[in-house]
């Protein structure tokens, strides 16, 4: 059974624009924006080089 007031822990979404699509989330509280800058380089560079345009975006934001 969840619990009404359970805090939702922010995290990163690494997001492709053109595929409309989430790659992946990390944690806020492990992976600071920098980190998730050296992530998207390494992990996803295969996507970049074959143009497309991905972006990082707060989970905080979406909630506003």
């Amino acid at each position: 059974m969840w619990v009404k007031n359970q805090v939702v822990m922010p995290f990163w979404e690494v997001y492709s624009e053109d595929m409309k699509k989430i790659m992946g989330r990390y944690n806020q509280e492990y992976f600071s924006e920098a980190k998730i800058g050296e992530i998207v380089k390494v992990v996803y560079a295969s996507y970049i080089r074959e143009g497309h345009d991905l972006v990082i975006r707060d989970s905080n934001e979406e909630l506003l």
